[in-house]
């Protein structure tokens, strides 16, 4: 209830009080005539009407304010937007196979980053492989694996771009290539052919073919490779014939020191009474300088 109306109903009251005191009833005989209120019951009715005054002020100062909260604000959410579909880059794999009497492979082509390339090959236990890959700032490298029971010979962890390691057993090898950022990239692959000579054991003969990979020359010129061990202190005799000797050369590489004690520029068409230095293997190579494809024959004699 309101003030004013508090007060409204007091005046009533009031007002009330005072015409019933001074009023007749309609219709009756003139009643004793009442005496009329004291100053002592108007000074009641005043205090009366000051306390109810009072109390209805405090009532409506005591009650709470109602305080409107601020209004929210409301942050409009982004829109959604689809993520992006990540490429998914195809997993190639090639198999390596070697020309006929050939030992090398040579192949190139372009890699996506994180692109995984794959290159199979099968190999002798006991057998050399040789890989190398180039590319823009040595940054392609490989990993090697044997496929049978998946045992890493050359982790991804070594980074290597190029590598000389000795096959555990017959059977096939994996190199998969991997790189950071898009390149193009030449990939080498060889297996050196095992000879075994030694001296006291005579001449050993050896017929070859030498297939030039023509796509390649005379960038890189192809080359048939054998592995010798040869023992410190002995005697090398090499004798290289063909129909197309004019366009062949020998070269003999340190397979552990890797020193080229006769390079293949030289263009020698046989090496004679050569002394080895260091007991280790040696690669004997049979280069094509012309870039034509030609059969061969070596005989080989070690005293």
């Amino acid at each position: 209830m309101t003030k004013k109306t508090l007060n409204s109903l007091i005046l009533i009251l009031v007002l009330a009080v005072f015409l019933g005191a001074c009023s007749l009833p309609v219709g009756q005989p003139p009643a004793a005539t009442e005496a009329p209120p004291t100053q002592e019951d108007l000074s009641a009715l005043a205090a009366l009407t000051q306390q109810a005054a009072d109390h209805a002020a405090q009532q409506t100062q005591s009650a709470p304010t109602a305080t409107l909260s601020p209004t929210a604000t409301l942050t409009p959410l982004p829109p959604e937007t689809a993520s992006p579909t990540k490429e998914l880059l195809p997993l190639l794999s090639t198999e390596i196979k070697f020309r006929a009497g050939g030992t090398i492979a040579y192949l190139k082509g372009d890699i996506k980053a994180g692109q995984q390339i794959s290159f199979t090959l099968g190999a002798g236990g006991g057998q050399t492989l040789i890989a190398s890959v180039s590319s823009d700032g040595n940054q392609a490298y490989f990993e090697i694996k044997d496929l049978e029971d998946g045992e890493v010979l050359v982790p991804f962890s070594d980074e290597a771009s190029s590598v000389q390691t000795k096959l555990p057993w017959t059977g096939d090898y994996q190199i998969t290539l991997i790189s950071p950022v898009d390149l193009d990239y030449f990939l080498s692959v060889e297996v050196p052919a095992n000879l075994v000579v030694s001296p006291g054991m005579g001449a050993a003969v050896v017929d070859g073919f030498i297939d030039v990979l023509g796509t390649f020359h005379p960038d890189v010129f192809t080359r048939v490779r054998y592995l010798m061990q040869l023992q410190a202190g002995s005697t090398l005799d090499v004798k290289l014939s063909s129909p197309a000797i004019d366009g062949l050369s020998l070269a003999l590489i340190g397979a552990e020191d890797h020193q080229p004690y006769l390079r293949h520029e030289v263009q020698l068409g046989s090496i004679e009474g050569f002394v080895v230095i260091e007991s280790q293997g040696y690669y004997l190579d049979v280069y094509s300088v012309s870039g034509e494809s030609a059969a061969f024959s070596l005989i080989i004699k070690v005293k």
